[in-house]
């Protein structure tokens, strides 16, 4: 359900970013890659939904029951951003416990586009800017859980 969840908000956060004249590359890519990966867990995954699934779902539909109310998409891409990192805790929790199950070489490679992401946000305000922000914090973590931490113990 984590990349499910993560191909709904990317999109939302696409879609948002769009309006605001703030589409970068990075979520391009990240709702690409989204929904190449939800297309193959529906054949060779396993299905989990439980209550941080169910929280954010709720927070992408906020952000975009809240667009629509009041017209802007800044607050669909902050719901967006805030659903991402919520929607990333089973991942954050599996690889905590369990780091050989998560690759170092693509999370270490996800992290790298996040950099360049960062060096390449031409405004700094959160139409441009917090997408990068909230997957480099999330692509951090998951380095530091997958790579840093094991050799560490």
């Amino acid at each position: 359900m984590t990349w499910t969840i993560w191909l709904i908000v990317d999109s939302l956060a696409l879609v948002a970013m769009r309006k605001e004249g703030a589409l970068n590359a990075q979520i391009t890519g990240a709702v690409v890659g989204t929904f190449a990966v939800t297309t193959l867990t529906l054949f060779f995954g396993t299905l989990s939904f439980g209550f941080i699934e169910l929280v954010s779902i709720a927070g992408a539909l906020l952000g975009i029951v809240l667009w629509q109310a009041t017209g802007s998409a800044i607050l669909a891409i902050v719901c967006s951003q805030a659903t991402v990192l919520i929607g990333a805790i089973p991942t954050i929790v599996t690889a905590y416990h369990n780091p050989e199950s998560e690759s170092p070489l693509a999370w270490s490679i996800w992290l790298l586009s996040c950099v360049f992401a960062l060096l390449a946000v031409p405004k700094w305000n959160l139409a441009h800017a917090l997408q990068p922000i909230t997957f480099t914090v999330l692509e951090g973590t998951m380095v530091y859980l997958v790579v840093i931490k094991p050799y560490w113990l």
